[in-house]
């Protein structure tokens, strides 16, 4: 793969709060690295305004099993119709929250982002695919942050972050959320997708449950997507409310909802939707396997024509699903 010349995700964001002349504290340190140089990494650390901001460089190594399985998944999705301006595409790293357990992964052509992915380690010092998606479900958009942060008035008098605020991009399972803290208010959580508000996410930063693990021989193997779906939003129409919760205790039974040809799936998730930015349609799944191993891991569709995927095992263990009869639409 030849990665391209491209920003990484957090130097962008630094730019962005750069130009909106906002002020983060000492400390608020932003990494960010490339498939090309895996032993050298950009940081930023914004101690002093925008006019006297002062850059360094530290060393952040992304780890070459990271390097390699993110590899692996974005060549098999550049396969794909609808993921093909992922094949030969430049990759760059992004270490998320205390400890890097998280890592966002940023697919670029042309020094444009045109995907992403999420990746978790594991208690083995693995790492798990947490989702993936396309360039319409690309998050921690930094132009929409500023936005988000003039609307609730968090941007002062030459749009400037009061001193002692920070911004910070954080992953929880499932869930990438802005995490605004101001001095002397209560923590601000974004949905870094949404922009939705959220309350304190209840989750853990932790790699989902029956994720796909890095292993020799993985392949994409089969994919389910709507050839034209009607609807994303599960606010349209209501009536799936009235539908029964279908009852799944596996991959199978997923597979066989989802060969409904006339019906996508809502999922919701009672008492703890914010913290999967729930309810949402799922409407086609991605099929993975390792060679020589019969099972296999399912990732859910959601968003527009399926942009986002996420770990179906995760779903099916924190919530339930509704069928979503598009006929009605």
């Amino acid at each position: 793969m030849n990665p391209a010349t491209m920003l990484s995700f957090a130097t962008k964001t630094a730019a962005a709060l750069l130009l909106a002349g906002c002020l983060v504290p000492t400390g608020a340190a932003l990494a960010s690295g490339s498939s090309g140089a895996s032993n050298s990494d950009a940081a930023i650390h914004l101690a002093l305004p925008a006019s006297t901001a002062v850059y360094g460089l530290r060393q952040a190594a992304v780890p070459s099993s990271l390097q390699s399985f993110t590899e692996t998944i974005v060549s098999e999705l550049s396969k794909q119709d609808s993921f093909q301006d992922w094949k030969d595409a430049g990759i760059s790293y992004d270490p998320l929250g205390p400890g890097t357990h998280s890592w966002l992964v940023t697919v670029s052509r042309d020094g444009k982002p045109v995907g992403y992915l999420f990746l978790t380690s594991t208690d083995d010092g693995n790492y798990m695919l947490s989702e993936y998606g396309r360039e319409d479900a690309m998050p921690f958009n930094a132009q929409a942050l500023r936005e988000q942060l003039k609307e609730r008035g968090i941007l002062g008098p030459g749009s400037k972050l009061a001193a002692g605020s920070n911004v910070e991009a954080r992953y929880f399972t499932l869930l990438p959320v802005w995490k605004i803290t101001l001095p002397g208010k209560s923590t601000i959580y974004l949905h870094a997708i949404t922009g939705e508000e959220l309350p304190v996410p209840s989750g853990r930063e932790k790699a989902p449950l029956g994720g796909l693990a890095s292993r020799k021989g993985l392949h994409l193997t089969s994919t389910m997507l709507p050839k034209q779906q009607r609807t994303s939003d599960p606010y349209d129409n209501l009536l799936w409310l009235q539908s029964p919760k279908l009852s799944l205790t596996g991959s199978q039974d997923l597979l066989q909802a989802m060969r409904n040809g006339r019906s996508s799936l809502v999922f919701t998730s009672p008492g703890r939707n914010a913290d999967f930015g729930a309810p949402f349609v799922v409407n086609g799944l991605h099929a993975w396997q390792v060679a020589g191993i019969g099972k296999e891991t399912l990732y859910a569709a959601t968003g527009p024509n399926g942009t986002r995927f996420l770990p179906a095992s995760e779903l099916m263990a924190r919530g339930e699903f509704r069928s979503l009869n598009v006929s009605y639409l």
